[in-house]
């Protein structure tokens, strides 16, 4: 498989939601490897590796658990497709990069409520910059 079909399966892999859209897999794996251009390639590797056993789940746990990098990365890749933000190594923040990527983070999908900021009603994220 390519890398982004490896990112996304990776990333239903830990976020444990199926079906994660290409499109928002590429954007994301690419905002992520900007900053972590080492440890994100490593990253779906260890994925790689993983998916071949019986238990991938416990298999990628280990893995991301004995290298301090990798298990940032990891937790850095949730963050992002929850949130649609994540921290850089040298840990200040990179926020959404659109209003429809905030919008699109999986925390809504889970707590089932609209994103803050972005009601389901006419106006929603950055309506606040537009005259009425």
């Amino acid at each position: 498989m390519s890398d982004a079909a490896d990112f996304r399966a990776l990333s239903e892999l830990l976020t444990g939601e199926a079906g994660l859209d290409q499109a928002a897999a590429d954007v994301n794996r690419n905002r992520l490897a900007v900053h972590y251009p080492t440890a994100l390639p490593r990253l779906i590797d260890a994925y790689r590796t993983a998916v071949g056993l019986p238990d991938p789940g416990a298999a990628l746990f280990t893995a991301v658990n004995a290298d301090a990098e990798l298990a940032r990365v990891a937790r850095e890749t949730l963050a992002i497709w929850y949130t649609a933000q994540f921290t850089k190594p040298d840990n200040t923040q990179v926020g959404p990069d659109s209003p429809a990527h905030y919008r699109a983070g999986l925390v809504w999908q889970v707590i089932q409520a609209h994103p803050l900021s972005a009601p389901p009603v006419p106006g929603g994220y950055g309506s606040w910059t537009q005259h009425p």
